[in-house]
């Protein structure tokens, strides 16, 4: 029995979304889900979604002139409390002057990334053309790196950290735009336009394009009207999954933090007079200062707060990643989920591709690819695990690096890439795994286990190594290399 009901196989149902009042039902459902699970900007999208609805045949340049008022409205993956620092900071001004000031200078970027759109196209020949992507990510490093290591003041700091923070967001945006410049039959920069920060990521301000660019949109597009009534009722179905994982995330904050913050819980709190027993642990960044300053965890208080930290970064993923896919799939495009079904996977490889798709196939085609078409060709094994480093760890330490270009700009290059020393630890963990993984899948001829205890014990084995590293995610820069180390060993310290 399924929990959430399959809404797209009901013959009769498919068919009354194809009619006009079937897609104002469908629409108004649309809404009020995205209303419960907390989307502000719930009735723009909704319009969005109308304009998708009805004018399909126009989907495409809706897209963009969607993708243009969000830019103008509402533009919150671009971190303005940045530019507003360097920008008083160097030429005095402040609100709109410099709203104005950095609207220009954006426009100077997109029109720069325009030109070399269709030197792309028309050259395909020359290396640029080629290699498109590496230029772009140079050109972007070479940036960071420079204004990182030459201490800038007044105007030119203004300038260049200005630059350097609203080319940032949308770096990976234009790389799939240019590996679709350089395809048969790309689209021209006014579309391309409409898959940079789309309306449908309004719930998310990720550098990460879930949906990945034009390429992926042509090849999911519902192109008849049965195609697009399932993709939509989809869409619903994967909100209301959302909403109860919603309320599964609320309650385990209350139970786990004593966390009070969802009103319902409130309620219920004083209703029973606060009789209700919570764990009242602390997470795991509060657990790594105390131990750093000197305070004891007992052991078995810090595999609960590793395992509640693991399983809440997985429900957060879930719910931010797939609100996005459910809103581009009312919008007619049939993408795969962000994160499907990650307690099943029975290998590291596998658990990397379930839990969070977009990121991973971001990776994979800019690091994994690129590594694997071009060296080790004669020795196989070693080329795909190569490759996988590649991409699982340098790759994941360029992209987290690039996004997080504030700390190169507050505490200089040096301190910004020793402080990076605990994510890019992990990074090596996670891409020695998903290598040693893959080598074994390849060696065995592996296949997914028949056998129930073999099965669950595999899907433990796996679930256990990513709890563990998960430790080691972090990426900010508050807590040293050595802070994460005592705190995992203090898993297996068996004190009391």
């Amino acid at each position: 029995m399924k929990i959430v009901p399959q809404l797209d196989t009901y013959p009769r149902l498919v068919t009354f979304c194809q009619t006009a009042w079937g897609k104002v039902a469908l629409l108004v459902v649309f809404g009020g889900l995205l209303r419960i699970n907390a989307l502000s900007s719930w009735i723009e999208v909704t319009v969005a979604a109308a304009g998708f609805s009805f004018l399909p045949r126009h989907r495409h340049m809706l897209l963009s002139i969607a993708a243009l008022y969000w830019l103008l409205v509402h533009h919150d993956w671009i971190d303005w409390e940045f530019i507003q620092r360097v920008g008083s900071a160097g030429a005095h001004a402040r609100g709109y002057t410099l709203h104005l000031l950095a609207g220009f200078m954006l426009g100077g970027i997109f029109l720069m990334f325009a030109l070399f759109f269709g030197y792309v196209r028309r050259h395909p020949g020359t290396f640029a053309a080629r290699r498109p992507v590496m230029a772009l990510l140079s050109v972007f490093g070479a940036c960071l790196l420079t204004a990182g290591a030459i201490p800038l003041e007044g105007t030119a700091k203004a300038f260049v950290w200005t630059f350097i923070a609203l080319l940032a967001p949308y770096l990976w945006f234009f790389a799939y735009a240019l590996q679709d410049a350089a395809s048969k039959t790309p689209d021209g920069p006014l579309l391309q336009f409409g898959a940079f920060h789309p309306i449908y990521m309004a719930p998310s301000q990720s550098s990460t394009p879930i949906g990945k660019g034009r390429a992926y949109l042509r090849k999911t597009e519902a192109l008849t009207p049965e195609a697009l009534s399932v993709v939509q009722l989809k869409a619903v179905k994967l909100l209301l999954w959302i909403a109860i994982l919603r309320v599964v995330q609320l309650l385990l904050r209350f139970m786990v933090h004593g966390d009070m913050a969802w009103r319902p819980i409130q309620f219920l709190v004083r209703f029973t007079g606060s009789k209700i027993a919570t764990l009242a642990l602390p997470d795991l960044g509060t657990a790594i200062e105390q131990l750093s300053a000197g305070s004891q965890i007992p052991t078995h208080d810090a595999w609960l707060i590793a395992i509640a930290h693991f399983t809440e970064a997985i429900l957060g993923l879930y719910i931010a990643g797939n609100l996005v896919v459910a809103c581009c799939r009312m919008g007619g495009f049939y993408i795969l989920r962000n994160t499907y079904r990650p307690f099943q996977a029975q290998t590291i490889a596998e658990f990397w591709n379930r839990i969070y798709y977009y990121f991973k196939e971001l990776l994979v085609e800019f690091f994994f690819f690129p590594t694997y078409m071009r060296y080790f060709k004669k020795y196989r094994r070693l080329r795909a695990f190569v490759a996988t480093m590649a991409a699982a760890t340098l790759g994941n330490m360029v992209y987290h690096f690039f996004r997080d270009f504030s700390y190169v700009a507050d505490a200089g290059l040096s301190a910004a890439v020793s402080g990076f020393q605990v994510y890019a630890f992990y990074a090596l963990l996670l891409g020695v795994g998903i290598g040693v993984s893959q080598m074994r899948s390849q060696r065995s001829g592996w296949r997914r286990a028949t056998n129930p205890v073999r099965r669950v014990l595999s899907s433990i084995f796996v679930l256990a190594f990513y709890c563990l590293i998960e430790i080691f995610d972090q990426e900010g820069r508050s807590h040293t290399l050595g802070s994460h180390l005592a705190f995992f060993l203090s898993l297996f310290s068996f004190h009391t």
